[in-house]
């Protein structure tokens, strides 16, 4: 048997061990060097619990490696071992599965090191993807920064890497190490809608419907219960930016920028849509406000007697299948 498919067998094995023996443990030296046989923070059986639940283990890395293995890092094989300009060693590797959108802060404390996050289809097809990293600060402490945590997606497995950053001398540090894992809610879409309207027969004559959202958001603006057409558009208002892997599944890992935002980057752009358009009575406008991995927004009028309703505002999970109260979706 090639040693490859021994190390499968040994992940996939891995992967069946309750989450709970191995949360906030001490490892034995040599867990989680080779990403084949990682520490498991989570499984299928046991996912990475929402916040304020925190996972992490502790392990020492002084004699840890990186590995060559072109089959799981493509190119020459290198493991990952540079963030940005950073230079990065004796890595320790954790992976958690996730049964829910959210992000995902990642907190390393013990050393001055990287840290990052790849993610990875199954223990039967192990080999990670590009992903995030971050070496934003000097000392002991390392984390994303808070305004721009990497997002995890429902049912999806995720690899942690923690490695030591090159020094000014060249050495790369190691030793005691304390990783921690936390799953916070999703980021949630800041919308916007509104509606002006004038009585008429069997209903009433829309003179504005306002919508929009940050630069990036799907909106679309429809009817229920009625038909009245659609109107769907990208939200263009400058928002955040944020940089992503653009290049192969097997590259290395890329950083988010650093630049601060602007004040006004939080409001809603918004679009006048179905000016002078007639809506039945019976019929319900909606507006939704989405963006990708994020909790969205859903906006409802009912038009009844010749008149537009009270505005009713809900939440949207992140896969648009799932509506609540507004402040009750979760990611799950």
């Amino acid at each position: 048997m090639k040693p490859i498919r021994v190390l499968l067998g040994a992940l996939a094995a891995l992967m069946l061990l309750p989450a709970s023996a191995l949360a906030q443990s001490v490892e034995p030296a040599g867990s989680g060097d080779n990403y084949l046989q990682p520490i498991v923070l989570a499984n299928q059986q046991n996912p990475l619990p929402l916040s304020p639940s925190v996972l992490g283990f502790t392990v020492d890395t002084t004699n840890y490696t990186t590995q060559n293995d072109a089959s799981l890092f493509g190119g020459n094989g290198q493991e990952f071992n540079q963030c940005g300009n950073s230079i990065y060693g004796k890595t320790v590797w954790a992976v958690f599965y996730t049964d829910r959108y959210g992000r995902v802060d990642l907190t390393a404390s013990g050393f001055d090191s990287v840290i990052g996050l790849a993610s990875f289809d199954s223990p039967s097809n192990p080999a990670p993807k590009g992903g995030l990293c971050t070496d934003r600060l000097l000392g002991t402490i390392e984390s994303f920064n808070p305004d721009f945590l990497p997002t995890v997606k429902k049912n999806h497995w995720y690899a942690i890497q923690v490695g030591g950053a090159q020094q000014q001398d060249g050495s790369i540090p190691g030793g005691l190490i304390t990783v921690y894992a936390e799953l916070l809610k999703p980021q949630e879409v800041q919308g916007d809608a509104g509606v002006s309207w004038t009585p008429a027969r069997g209903g009433v004559k829309l003179s504005l419907v306002r919508a929009g959202g940050p630069k990036g958001a799907k909106v679309k603006v429809s009817c229920l219960k009625k038909s009245c057409g659609s109107k769907s558009f990208t939200s263009k208002k400058p928002l955040l930016k944020q940089t992503f892997l653009k290049s192969n599944p097997m590259a290395k890992f890329t950083t988010r920028l650093k630049t601060q935002p602007e004040a006004e980057a939080h409001e809603a752009a918004t679009t006048n849509v179905f000016q002078n358009k007639t809506l039945k009575n019976g019929a319900r406008l909606v507006v939704t406000v989405q963006e990708t991995d994020q909790i969205g927004e859903m906006f409802y009028w009912d038009v009844k007697n010749n008149k537009v309703g009270t505005k009713h505002i809900l939440c949207i999970e992140p896969d648009g299948k799932q509506t609540a109260a507004l402040g009750k979706c979760d990611g799950k």
